[in-house]
């Protein structure tokens, strides 16, 4: 049988897509308590601005171990508290250890402030906070905590401690308060209330920590979570990075601390190759991104990493039939703190007996694994550094005893490998008087080998250097400037045999046997350099008002071309919860680096290039949800596009694409243990080739509906379920065939392209654990369950050596995914 899901004219697919206590914290309450504040701005504070008031302070637990050792110290923190007074970030300043920092970051990502505020209007703040850890006398049970009012006005959140303490010296260690003392006592505060920088896209939805693993039927991982967000369409069964409004894979970016990712899943769609217990939020921005990013004008991904925990020794062994994996993390010394992680596939333990029948044997059963190492502290108070090393690989090889009927070539071995290994080191700097400096480094050795048959074969390695430099700058009370540079530089060399690389999207003919194909043979190598460097404004004209203009320029030697896009961005507060925004900019997108290639693509392609438009609302309700709405437009021009019949020179800037559409989003969490997602996409995407009609985009799906709620029930349980409702993608039919003697095959002929679609998917995924909580560790049994009721769906065709006969192809089938995770 032959397919027309895009899994035919293996070379090339293959390679493209490859490539591409508790009782000392009672006493702790009492010692913490807020006091009354100062009614004195601190030094520096823009004059309009009044910073964020703490008005529910939650106690930390003391960690068992320092109060076994009788340990008393100050813990810093940044916190940056959004428009709603919540506090969206905390990181540890100068870790203190033996459990203190992670006590003192899980009691303020529970306090809730009255906001910053520019004139009358919410603003989002970045503030420094010391959390004080003061043990009781030892002979004197602790006392019940004391009752307090919230604070009525403060120019900064109160630090912990009752005595008065300076944030910036939390070496100081200060004697135990009397209850009176910590109702009373002022507090006063060395440290500066600074303004958060002003939102720099129009849309940036955000999963965080807590929710990252918790979505049913991803299998904890925090890439596939964010298919619960508005904007991005279901990929296709095996198809890789999520596709966001109306864009191809390669049409978007996904970045890891600011740096690309050579490879965000295993095998193109199972599990991202990052831990994502590393991880401690993930953005997606589907369109109208900011000048920091560029070189595509689809969406950008970004998952940041976090610090490994600096209060003791953690493990984590995690055991699935999906697969195998363990995490460790400890801190070294008073400052730094390092974490180890590792994975490995499990299923070619049982792959024989899941494997399909047929002419061929196993040689390498697919297996992938991948690690993480990750080094952070701080240097001094105003430097935090990280050093990060992570890599994967993915591998398989099959025997077949008899060439494949639909394509001779598909004979002997096939064989295919994707790794790469990559250091990253990232600086973030407080350089006095409110400027912000972000550094960055990454250099990556990326492989890929493959093997079909006799005919078909190819390796390539590329070595990438990727350096990023930002500065954030406060010019005035009503203005901000934020500038840097983007430069990637890379290396690709290697040979290549087999089919001529085709254009990938909107084209049937891709799953073609490679019989009838031109073959060509390439040993290259290519040099590219990308210097980029971008200048973004954050105005308000009335406090009301953010302003966000931007221009960004490019140079890509390999086109030996520049481009400078301009953007901007616009928000206006309406009411305290309630903000309407706009935004407008161009965008370019380099070509996929075959197009340019000499043999198979053409060295003077150019810059495709997009005009975004869109216009929006979010509201929220209290603290517990938001909702959303934005209608969106997207323009393209010079897309690169294969030449008619492919012929010399192959590649041209001949395509066009217009894609729009209404997102509608709400996201709720009730309760610290609770969260639900609904994301509704109606949306439309066309291409145009040459001077050929206009036709849908090869994953072009109307409506696109999600639904997604995790709930820990108590005593350890949590459940959770998605649901997703989408539109089929669109299908090019087959209507005839005919016989092709030079090859002794039958080629079909097509119909209208994308002029066909898919049935409506539909699948139901759920999730259950049980925890039990001892001592000093705990155990997790969970089942994650995808496709729940088996729903089997036509995902694609598959045909007859003749092409008289077909039947439909499905997606993922019922899948119990069944683990146990120990944590110490």
């Amino acid at each position: 049988m032959r397919s027309t899901t895009h899994c035919s004219s293996i070379s090339i697919a293959f390679a493209l897509t490859l490539l591409l206590a508790a009782s000392s914290a009672r006493a702790e309450t009492a010692e913490n308590a807020p006091a009354n504040p100062s009614d004195e701005p601190p030094a520096g504070a823009p004059s309009d601005v009044t910073p964020p008031v703490l008005q529910r302070f939650v106690p930390a637990e003391y960690p068992p171990d320092a109060l076994a050792d009788r340990l008393e110290t100050s813990v810093l923190l940044e916190l940056v508290i959004d428009a709603q007074g919540r506090v969206t970030e905390a990181r540890v300043l100068e870790p203190r250890g033996h459990g203190f920092d992670e006590a003192a970051v899980q009691a303020v990502r529970q306090f809730e402030f009255s906001p910053a505020r520019r004139g009358d209007v919410p603003i989002a703040a970045t503030i420094r906070y010391g959390y004080q850890f003061t043990l009781p006398p030892a002979e004197v049970a602790p006392a019940p905590p004391p009752q307090t009012a919230p604070v009525a006005s403060s120019p900064v959140a109160p630090s912990a401690p009752a005595a008065p303490v300076t944030p910036a010296s939390p070496e100081t260690t200060l004697p135990a308060a009397s209850e009176s003392e910590s109702a009373q006592a002022p507090l006063e505060f060395g440290a500066e209330a600074t303004v958060e920088a002003p939102a720099r896209e129009v849309t940036r939805h955000t999963l965080e920590a807590g929710e990252l693993t918790r979505v049913a039927g991803t299998n904890g991982d925090a890439m596939r979570a964010v298919e619960v967000l508005p904007g991005v369409s279901r990929p296709p069964s095996g198809d890789s990075t999520p596709l966001l409004r109306g864009a191809s894979s390669w049409e978007s970016t996904v970045l890891l601390d600011s740096m690309p990712i050579p490879l965000l899943y295993h095998f193109n769609s199972l599990v991202s190759t990052f831990n994502s217990r590393l991880l401690e939020r993930v953005d997606m921005v589907p369109g109208n991104f900011s000048v920091r990013y560029g070189r595509v004008y689809g969406g950008v991904i970004e998952a940041r990493a976090r610090d490994p925990k600096m209060d003791r020794l953690h493990a984590l062994l995690d055991l699935s039939l999906w697969d195998s994996s363990a995490l460790v993390e400890t801190p070294v010394g008073s400052s730094t703190g390092v974490a180890v992680a590792a994975r490995r596939s499990n299923v070619d333990i049982y792959f024989d007996a899941i494997a399909p029948g047929g002419s061929y044997s196993v040689v390498s059963a697919p297996v992938y694994w991948d690690y993480q190492a990750i080094a952070a502290g701080q240097l001094g108070a105003r430097h935090h550094w990280r050093v990060m090393g992570y890599g994967s690989r993915d591998s398989m090889g099959f025997f077949f005893d008899e060439p494949v009927e639909s394509d001779p070539f598909l004979r002997g071995k096939l064989y295919g490998r994707l790794e790469f290994h990559q250091v990253h080191a990232g600086l973030e700097s407080q350089l006095g008087r409110g400027v912000e400096q972000e550094l960055g480094l990454a250099f990556s050795r990326n492989i890929l080998e493959q093997e079909f048959g006799p005919e078909i074969n190819g390796k390539l390695v590329s070595l990438n250097l990727t350096g990023r430099a930002e500065w954030r700058v406060p010019a005035s009370d009503s203005l901000s400037v934020a500038f840097g540079l983007d430069t990637q530089g890379s290396r690709l060399h290697g040979h290549y045999h087999g089919s001529q690389a085709p254009q990938v999207e909107g084209n049937p003919n891709l799953n073609q046997p490679n019989s009838t194909e031109e073959q060509v043979s390439l040993v290259a190598t290519q040099y590219a350099i990308k210097p980029a460097a971008y200048v973004e404004l954050g105005y308000r004209p009335a406090p009301a008002w953010l302003l966000v203009p931007g221009v960004r320029a490019d140079y890509l030697s390999t086109l030996r071309e520049w481009s400078a896009d301009p953007r901007l961005s616009v928000r206006y507060q309406v009411l305290a919860n309630t903000a309407l925004k706009a935004g407008v900019g161009l965008f370019s997108q380099e070509p996929q680096y075959y197009e340019n290639l000499e043999k198979i693509g053409n060295p003077d392609v150019n810059l495709a290039h997009a005009l975004h438009l869109s216009v929006g609302a979010e509201q929220e309700f209290g603290k517990a949800a938001q909702v959303g709405a934005e209608v969106f437009h997207k323009r393209l021009w010079d897309r690169v596009v294969a030449t008619e019949g492919g012929v010399p020179p192959r590649f041209i800037n001949d395509g066009s694409g217009r894609i729009y559409g209404l997102e509608l989003s709400s996201v709720v969490r009730p309760s610290p243990g609770t969260f639900g997602y609904l994301a509704y996409t109606l949306s439309r995407s066309e291409r145009r080739d040459r001077s050929e009609p206009w036709r849908l985009f090869d994953y072009d799906q109307t409506h696109n509906l999600i639904v997604a709620a995790t709930h820990q029930l108590g005593r350890g349980w949590e459940v959770g379920a998605r649901f997703r409702l989408v539109s089929g993608n669109p299908s090019t039919p087959v209507v005839n065939a005919v016989y092709d003697a030079r090859s002794a095959l039958y080629q079909p002929v097509f119909g209208e392209v994308n002029s066909d679609r898919d049935p409506v998917f539909h699948q139901l995924d759920l999730l259950g654990q049980k925890t039990w909580k001892f001592t000093d560790w705990s155990l997790s049994v969970y089942l994650d369950v995808q496709n729940a009721y088996n729903a089997s769906v036509r995902e694609g065709t598959e045909y007859s050596y003749d092409y008289s006969e077909s039947r439909a192809t499905s997606g993922t089938p019922f899948f119990p995914n069944f683990g146990v995770r120990g944590e110490l």
